[in-house]
């Protein structure tokens, strides 16, 4: 059974070595090597890391760990931010990824109704994401908790040209 808790400032060097660990095993074929390391170097830098567990207001991360409390995993959620596309705003998904060794296991879809009822608890209308077109892995485990595609955003990296889409889902009022 994995735990899933909120990240503090405690968490920075745990978190930046997951997030650059999960960002490589995903996604390390649509970079350069350089292209990779700078991108990772600007968002997993230390700095950067610390000033968003501070904007408490702004950002949740939730950190997944293992039974020997071991970090297998991440959310990052945005409050409020306006969803592409649409005239609304909502919490936004901006990260979540498990390390390979732990998908097909059940906590992917554990982290995820986490992120549904934290985001639905703070009064947020929708939540919204965007998923690499390329993806489609991805796209139809988010369907299949209930988002919808709802429009499409541009996205390159230092090689290639890819796209995403967007996806979303309303949340239920807190009672």
């Amino acid at each position: 059974m994995i735990t899933i808790r909120e990240a503090d400032s405690d968490d920075i060097d745990a978190l930046q070595a997951i997030g650059c660990a999960t960002y490589r095993e995903h996604f390390a074929s649509i970079w350069t090597a350089d292209g990779l390391q700078l991108f990772l170097d600007q968002d997993f830098s230390p700095a950067r890391l610390a000033a968003s567990l501070a904007a408490r207001d702004q950002h949740l991360w939730l950190l997944a760990l293992d039974p020997q409390q071991q970090p297998i995993g991440f959310a990052k959620l945005n409050w409020a931010r306006p969803v592409p596309g649409s005239d609304r705003r909502g919490a936004e998904l901006q990260k979540i990824y498990l390390l390979k060794s732990q998908a097909g296991l059940g906590h992917g879809r554990r982290l995820l109704e986490q992120v549904l009822q934290r985001a639905a608890a703070a009064g947020e209308s929708c939540l919204w994401l965007d998923v690499l077109k390329s993806n489609s892995g991805a796209r139809r485990f988010y369907e299949s908790a209930g988002l919808q595609q709802i429009s499409e955003v541009p996205f390159s990296t230092d090689l290639q040209q890819i796209g995403m889409w967007v996806m979303a889902c309303d949340l239920p009022r807190p009672a």
